[in-house]
């Protein structure tokens, strides 16, 4: 069925177009996107085409015209606000037209809703290339998140799978694809566990989480109306929260890491974390990952024969031993992760959300980098290697520390019994 757009046939649309290219010219928002004046012409004379073309269209076609319009415009970066607000001056010059020739009250009707099917098939064309965008930025960061540090942000992490999730149910405009919308217990106990210690960014982050919840709301509400132009920007602040939700998780980890490292006491050899620190630092950790229900991998090391670097070159050569392995232990960890320097030539590394796998994995690479270090000592090169072992706890956590240090303790016993120089997980 055709629209009712026929009747422009009989316009002349000259000066309707005419009045727009002077109006284009006169602003310098507009004017300013364009080399010179005959840029200008000629998009008018385009949209003069174009929308001559849509007249005898069915609506089905206008609304496939008008998204193809949309996509294409994203993709040239065309301002969508800026194609509207020239929409806008155009629908003004034909309702001029229309009153000028004194057409009937059906013919304003039929100018306005023209109007209407632009602004919303022309957004949803810009919908289109948004979502494939922003689907593609996420599959991205999820990529090297879990590539990287399995799981490093993992509130962050949580958020941006149920965005995607959210998204995917947009681009196919069926609410029921659309994850529940209110926000997991498991992301507000992670909320609240993270921030616990600043009440003011425990507020900041519920809220920004309920701003995420409200407009996913009211995209849908507005998608399942076809109001593309109300969903278009609705979107974009759900997407410019999601952004803020990143920073604020990633200033939560930077803040409570800074002040949870100012207040710790370092040994002054190696640079690790002391001793005395592990404890305050282990139920913190054991709270959080609890609340976000993600293991905690402790890999203990033990320099093989330390004792005879100390006696055959002096405790100089120990130091420098000691300081080189602690260093290139600690290199090949996330700074969100832990190095622990627990008493001479023994040292413990906490991996947050390290799979066994993975746990084991670096524990090798540590292995393999250390028994790469060369050392010169009396003008001689010499070689140290390492003992590992492995053990990851997943919530509920219920042994204590001491327990905990038991267990990957036999771990590296074990190491060391079947030969040194090798990995026990």
């Amino acid at each position: 069925m055709k629209n009712k757009l026929h009747k422009y046939a009989e316009f002349d649309l000259d000066a309707v177009f005419e009045r727009f290219y002077e109006t284009m010219l006169s602003n310098e928002d507009f004017s300013g996107f364009f080399k010179d004046q005959a840029q200008i012409r000629s998009l008018i004379t385009r949209q003069k085409r174009f929308l001559l073309e849509s007249i005898p269209m069915t609506e089905d076609e206008i609304k496939s015209r008008y998204i193809a319009l949309g996509e294409m415009h994203y993709q040239i970066k065309v301002p969508y606000a800026d194609y509207m607000a020239g929409m806008n001056i155009l629908e003004k010059g034909l309702i001029q037209a229309v009153v000028l020739r004194n057409e009937p009250s059906e013919m304003l009707e039929t100018t306005f809703h023209f109007f209407k099917m632009i602004r919303a098939y022309t957004a949803k064309g810009y919908l289109n290339k948004l979502l494939e965008a922003d689907i593609e930025d996420i599959d991205h960061y999820l990529t090297h998140v879990q590539r990287a540090s399995e799981m490093d942000t993992l509130l962050a992490t949580e958020r941006v799978i149920w965005l995607k999730n959210v998204i995917f149910a947009i681009k196919i405009e069926n609410r029921a694809a659309a994850p529940a919308l209110h926000m997991p217990i498991e992301i507000s106990n992670m909320i609240e566990a993270a921030t616990k210690d600043d009440p003011v960014l425990t507020r900041y982050a519920t809220e920004m989480a309920g701003r995420m919840e409200l407009n996913a709301r009211n995209v849908f509400y507005f998608l399942e109306k076809g109001s593309y132009e109300e969903v278009l920007p609705l979107y974009r602040e759900l997407m410019s929260i999601y952004k803020l939700t990143l920073m604020l998780t990633n200033v939560v980890t930077i803040a409570s890491t800074h002040q949870l490292m100012q207040s710790l006491s370092k040994d002054t050899l190696t640079g690790l974390l002391s001793r005395h620190s592990l404890i305050s630092i282990l139920s913190r950790e054991l709270s959080i990952a609890t609340a976000g229900q993600y293991p905690l991998a402790f890999i203990m090391l033990d320099i093989d024969h330390f004792k005879q670097v100390n006696d055959s070159f002096g405790h100089g050569a120990g130091d420098q031993v000691l300081a080189k392995v602690a260093k290139t232990g600690a290199g090949l960890i996330r700074a969100t992760d832990y190095a622990f320097r627990l008493g001479g030539e023994e040292f413990l590394l906490v991996l947050k959300g390290a799979s066994f796998n993975i746990a084991t994995a670096q524990a090798e690479i540590i292995r393999q980098q250390v028994e790469n270090l060369q050392f010169e000592f009396d003008d001689r090169q010499h070689r140290v290697t390492v003992s590992l072992g492995v053990v990851v706890f997943s919530p509920p956590f219920t042994l204590t520390y001491d327990q905990m240090l038991d267990a990957v303790d036999k771990k590296l016993y074990a190491a060391k019994a079947d030969g040194r120089n090798r990995v026990a997980s």
